[in-house]
């Protein structure tokens, strides 16, 4: 079994437990390459490891490709499961929504019969946050926010999904308007909603709750509230979640992490992913200024030399110091720094401000 250590110090708390990816082929300086390796990356507390499924002595090596992927950390959902009294079991989404999350999600629920799915997500992907709520649905599991987290935007429409649908009188569900990037262009309406229209409708919803729901607006956040679901048909129970269950790994808050939530912000600016960027910001800002996902995705889709993120400094407790490069398609070149500025909010690092020092 060949094992490879990045050696990187930090890795953000988004990294998904397991990725897996076959065919790869390593390199190390002066030895024969490896190729079409099974590849495991894991978390282990403050360490990314890759481990190799080939049959050999025990070798380690620094591979270029994967220091990537520590050192921009990836964003995807953390979904696990465990059982709680009787048949029901506990499935917890937390963190930022991804592409193919929906699929961890499917095979993470295929055994239980009964489940209540504890959801504390900033949002992310439409499509992952729309099929996770389809999956939910066909087998009648529960949805709850937990005490004092957050569920915006994609994770909000998840949660529709949910028989019965579950709050905690501190939890925060709020709405955004429907992104979308279909066939290389993103959309904040039209196809999107349509896409978010069809859903609701397959859910059972009323016309004035999918009216609610679809005119949320691409600016900030639409919370709900007791008197706005009343009022347009979204009903809920109102709960108290048992503490043991409210402060297990499922409803667990985060620790204030400004260096890796930054650091995850450029790593979704560098592939021009405005719906995983968006996430990480404060709910009141998202789609405002430099942190609307259209303009991440028309703006950094656009380069001939993508943005490399050269540094980062940690200046006081909340302000994190960047340095970055980037070539537009029309030939610009930047190497800019920014000041940014994080807030620890319903257990989560986010992203409030950013000062560009540099004009670009």
């Amino acid at each position: 079994m060949y094992q490879i250590e990045t050696g990187a110090k930090e890795c953000h708390s988004g990294l998904p437990e397991i990725g897996v990816w076959s065919h790869l082929s390593l390199r190390s300086a002066g030895r024969t390459s490896l190729e079409d390796c099974t590849i495991s990356l894991a978390k282990h507390s403050s360490q990314c490891s890759i481990t190799l499924a080939k049959a050999g002595e025990s070798m380690r090596y620094t591979v270029a490709g994967l220091l990537f992927l520590c050192a921009f950390p990836l964003s995807a959902a953390e979904i696990t499961r465990e059982p709680l009294e009787g048949d029901t079991d506990l499935i917890s989404v937390t963190g930022v929504l991804n592409e193919g999350d929906e699929i961890l999600f499917r095979n993470v629920a295929a055994a239980p019969n009964k489940a209540l799915v504890f959801l504390n997500s900033e949002g992310g992907d439409l499509k992952a946050g729309i099929e996770i709520g389809r999956a939910i649905r066909l087998r009648n599991f529960a949805t709850a926010v937990p005490p004092g987290t957050l569920c915006a935007s994609a994770c909000a429409l998840t949660w529709l999904a949910g028989t019965p649908r579950m709050l905690e009188a501190t939890s925060n569900l709020g709405f955004h308007a429907a992104y979308r990037v279909i066939d290389g262009k993103a959309s904040e309406s039209g196809v999107a909603n349509a896409l978010v229209g069809a859903y609701l409708n397959q859910l059972g919803l009323s016309d004035t709750a999918v009216a609610f729901v679809t005119s949320a607006p691409p600016e900030g956040i639409e919370w709900l509230t007791p008197d706005k679901a009343q009022g347009v048909g979204i009903a809920y129970e109102t709960v108290q979640l048992d503490a043991a269950n409210a402060t297990s790994e499922e409803g667990k808050t985060l620790p204030y992490d400004p260096m890796g939530t930054v650091t995850a912000f450029y790593s979704a600016l560098a592939v021009a992913d405005g719906e995983t960027a968006s996430a990480l910001v404060i709910p009141e800002k998202r789609g405002k200024g430099p942190f609307n996902e259209a303009s991440i995705h028309a703006f950094f889709g656009a380069m001939s030399q993508p943005l490399k993120l050269t540094g980062t400094a940690l200046r006081g407790n909340d302000n994190v110091r960047v340095s970055y490069e980037y070539v537009t398609n029309d030939g610009r070149r930047c190497q800019g720094r920014a000041d940014v500025q994080t807030t620890y909010a319903f257990g989560k690092t986010l992203l409030s401000k950013i000062t560009a020092l540099d004009g670009c």
